[in-house]
């Protein structure tokens, strides 16, 4: 894989080792979708203190806020309305909107997980790669 031109080489080469804080982590999801790596976090065990959210597809935030009283309801020892009451409001749902002033406002944060429009690599959308508009959000994300 290559970014610009250049080819993209591992940040790490050893296992990562990690101890989450017992009171839950604040988590911070790009391209965030209708929500399915939250939840297949909480279904994991993880308790989530704080959440953020950030998605630019209308119907997608549309479906993943009605999804977070779902998951307090299924589970409610690790996501209360509390560790979700700022996740639509607090940063801007693009991603190329953020800055680092919105990233110092978070504070500490324990885990980023995101998706990414991948519709440049796939083979329904039109094969042009990290070149595709979509795809090439990948590396403002990182």
């Amino acid at each position: 894989m290559e970014s610009h031109g250049e080819p993209i080489k591992p940040l790490l080469r050893q296992p990562i080792t990690w101890t989450p804080p017992k009171e839950g982590i604040t988590l911070l999801e790009f391209f965030g979708g209708i929500g399915t790596r939250l939840e297949a976090l909480l279904q994991s065990g993880m308790v989530v203190r704080r959440y953020f959210y950030v998605d630019i597809d209308p119907i997608a935030r549309q479906v993943v806020a009605s999804r977070m009283k779902e998951f307090t309801t299924r589970f409610p020892q690790q996501f209360t309305t509390t560790a979700w009451k700022a996740s639509f409001t607090f940063l801007p749902f693009d991603i190329q909107l953020i800055q680092k002033k919105h990233m110092e406002l978070l504070g500490l944060v324990d885990l980023i997980i995101s998706g990414w429009e991948c519709q440049g690599f796939s083979a329904a959308g039109f094969g042009k790669g990290s070149s595709d508009t979509r795809s090439g959000l990948f590396t403002d994300m990182i």
